[in-house]
């Protein structure tokens, strides 16, 4: 058959276009075969009433306050970067379907998200299906993520947290006997764990844990870790537990004897509005809060102040009129993303994997405020010994945290 006319001029461009470089439809004109924008796919919750409602919004500031300053610097390697976000509920049966429509679109270059293990556990053959990059801000579960060669988590370990709170009672206090009272869930049991095989580390004797569930009258359990000694009590992560716990103790008249501990849970403002004058000297773990603490914002690590600004200027302050609607957290997600995709000069899942796992950010440059090293066996972004202490105080109605310890610089 002998093509004429129109026809082979037509022929003739395709394969000029071919030849040239130059795009044609079906075709890429970036790295990794990129046209138009690149898209960040936010999955998370953005409905409902539960106390992780706000997680997502707050997440979706964090990134958009990064992806917007990258676009007013050009873009990431010369292409647009776009949020794209979908709510999955908080629900098990709900956010895989989420995540696997989200990653059917062909540009979206890196995932954030789900939070939590369940959850996380449903989308982690999609993202490895996909070969997409993932980031993950709240995911305990540190057995997954010994393989997991996508996800990159923007968090500490869940096992380094009992180590630097036992360590920072070794160090602060002359406490010897700690007991646990806490939710009778997967998180209590492995608190439980994790105590029972570290406190003899840092020369303290732990009295075991007093379970509960749900709402459930807690006396007999406090009374319990009180007649074995306790000297210490560390808390349940859910505010409102933890807020029982300690009206119980003043019931019994035991807060002035005995000291309480516990994780980032308790590092919301929600746990003081609840928990009320008993909040008061509750001394926790958490990744970076100087925005809430005693210590001056010029000793801020420099990327973690610029972050907290931001957000600050840009969206205000939470309903409670204190907290930032923002997550450090969200913000290094975009960034350290967008330092793997510079270093693999290419947009391509793989490729972008391997550059995060060579990332090495100083405290100064990360708005965690840490020294984030990751390699291809550790994909945390906040090394075991890279978490502050900080303690709940009142000053007259307003209610602030003092860093009682902080990473060694």
């Amino acid at each position: 058959m002998r093509v004429r006319g129109p026809l082979l001029s037509l022929c003739a461009w395709l394969l000029l276009s071919a030849c040239a470089g130059v795009p044609i439809l079906g075709g890429g004109g970036g790295p990794g075969g990129i046209r138009g924008p690149v898209k960040i796919a936010l999955v998370d919750v953005f409905s409902g009433t539960a106390a992780g409602a706000p997680m997502g919004t707050y997440l979706q500031d964090s990134l958009q306050v990064e992806i917007d300053d990258l676009n007013a610097r050009g873009g990431l390697l010369g292409t647009r970067v776009q949020l794209v976000t979908a709510d999955d509920e908080l629900s098990l049966t709900k956010t895989p379907d989420v995540v696997r429509r989200m990653l059917a679109d062909r540009s979206v270059k890196l995932l954030v998200g789900p939070s939590f293990a369940g959850l996380y556990l449903g989308a982690k053959p999609l993202v490895e299906r996909a070969g997409v990059v993932n980031c993950l801000t709240s995911m305990a579960a540190d057995d997954v993520m010994e393989s997991a060669p996508y996800s990159f988590r923007e968090q500490e370990q869940d096992g380094a947290r009992v180590p630097a709170l036992l360590s920072y009672v070794q160090r602060g206090s002359q406490l010897k006997k700690i007991g646990l009272v806490t939710d009778d869930d997967s998180v209590g049991h492995g608190y439980d764990r994790q105590l029972s095989e570290q406190a003899g580390k840092f020369g303290l004797q732990y009295l075991g844990a007093a379970f509960f569930t749900g709402a459930a009258d807690q006396r007999s359990q406090v009374q319990q870790m009180l007649q074995r000694g306790a000297e210490a009590l560390v808390l349940s992560g859910s505010a409102p537990t933890a807020t029982r716990t300690l009206q119980t103790l003043q019931a019994l008249k035991a807060q002035s004897r005995v000291r309480t501990f516990g994780f980032a849970g308790l590092g919301s403002y929600s746990f003081v509005q609840q928990a009320g004058d008993l909040a008061n000297g509750v001394v926790f773990v958490s990744p970076i809060q100087s925005y809430l603490s005693d210590v001056p914002e010029a000793r801020w690590p420099p990327a973690y102040r610029d972050f907290t600004k931001r957000v600050l200027a840009r969206f205000g302050a939470a309903a409670n009129g204190v907290e930032m609607k923002g997550l450090p957290a969200g913000g290094a997600c975009v960034l350290d993303w967008a330092s793997a995709v510079r270093a693999a000069n290419d947009f391509d899942g793989t490729r972008v994997a391997r550059a995060w796992e060579t990332l090495d950010v100083p405290a100064a440059q990360s708005v965690l405020g840490v020294h984030e090293q990751f390699s291809p066996s550790d994909h945390d972004a906040v090394p075991p010994d890279s978490l502050f202490v900080y303690q709940w105080a009142r000053n007259g109605a307003q209610w602030g945290l003092r860093q009682l310890a902080a990473p060694p610089a």
